[in-house]
């Protein structure tokens, strides 16, 4: 295990790479100009545009940027934020000279990243909490009621659940549980995880995903009824929800790990529209902000760090096989 480990950690540094030269293309071909975000009105100024292009380093070649960019975040410096800036580039700015961006003040790209990913990792964490919960709950009904009215109708509502976008089944719940059912009074912004804000967007977001762990979890434990293992504990007299606890459960949990694993990665990553609906402060409506500003190096940092978590969090489920599965090898 430690090899594969090593191998796969290994790995990391030229998807890193790619994933940089990817999205640092996008944005130096972008349609949005940063100096211009920079710079507000004062932009159509020839000679200040030209010396903020300067002062931010961006008046050099392609290669030579991403060169530095890229040396900068392997070196820990994820660079600043346009808003170290102000609304106009300052004195202090253009005297520090070139940095593509990594130059200003003191809004650092990391802490501002690492800051929004805490309420989305909160968020995401009720969201699987949920899943866990419901989804594989639902799962383990459908199987054992299979081909029953029960298993039709909540393979058919978590197929209706997850066909629904974010951005629908939002704007709905808050109309019927703020407005139509005042159950909350107010669910906009974020009082921390325990507060009863969180409640509605962690249901939104586990909607997308309901449909897989449902279908994966009735499709494991369909599998294995009929095998010798569990008619063996049947014939002992072992109760049927130890039964499906013990031994059904465990075994049907391969395929729903690898989809829970996923799912997380996918909720950390792909928050933007319940945060947005909501209005989260978290790291999904952060690169929608910074993209729609042009504060490229910001959006950038949150691509970075969110490819980041997906590539670790597979890595992690990839270990959690052995523990599930003892005929899991890694080699």
């Amino acid at each position: 295990m430690f090899l594969y480990t090593v191998r796969r950690l290994a790995a990391l540094a030229p998807i890193m790479v790619v994933v940089m030269l990817i999205t640092f293309t996008l944005g130096y071909y972008g349609p949005i100009d940063p100096v211009r975000a920079v710079l507000g009105e004062e932009w159509e100024d020839e000679a200040r545009y030209a010396e903020v292009k300067k002062a931010l380093g961006l008046d050099r070649p392609f290669v030579i940027q991403f060169l530095d960019y890229m040396g900068a975040m392997f070196g820990g410096n994820w660079g600043q934020s346009l808003s170290s800036f102000g609304g106009v580039a300052s004195d202090r700015a253009v005297s520090e000279g070139r940095g593509a961006g990594f130059s200003g003040t003191s809004t650092g790209v990391r802490e501002m990243v690492v800051g929004r990913l805490g309420i989305t990792a909160q968020l995401s964490f009720w969201a699987l909490v949920f899943l866990a919960t419901f989804a594989i709950l639902l799962g383990v009904l459908a199987a054992v009621k299979q081909n029953t009215a029960i298993d039709y109708t909540i393979v058919t509502s978590s197929i209706i659940a997850s066909s629904i976008p974010a951005y629908v089944i939002g704007p709905v719940l808050l109309i019927v549980f703020v407005l139509k059912i005042p159950v909350f009074k107010t669910v906009g912004g974020w009082d921390g995880m325990f507060s009863r804000q969180a409640i509605l967007p962690a249901i939104v977001l586990a909607f997308g995903p309901m449909l897989v762990i449902v279908r994966q979890t009735r499709a494991g434990i369909v599998e294995v009824l009929g095998k010798d293992f569990v008619r063996t504990a049947r014939a002992k007299g072992m109760p049927e929800r130890l039964v499906v606890a013990r031994h059904m459960l465990r075994t049907a949990m391969i395929p729903v790990l690898t989809s829970m694993g996923l799912i997380t990665s996918g909720l950390l990553t792909g928050s933007l529209f319940v945060e947005q609906i909501f209005n989260i402060p978290g790291i999904g409506k952060l690169a929608i902000q910074t993209l729609l500003s042009g504060d490229h190096a910001v959006f950038m940092g949150v691509v970075l760090f969110q490819s980041l978590i997906i590539v670790t969090v597979n890595l992690l489920t990839d270990l959690l096989y052995g523990g599930l599965d003892p005929r899991v090898t890694y080699s």
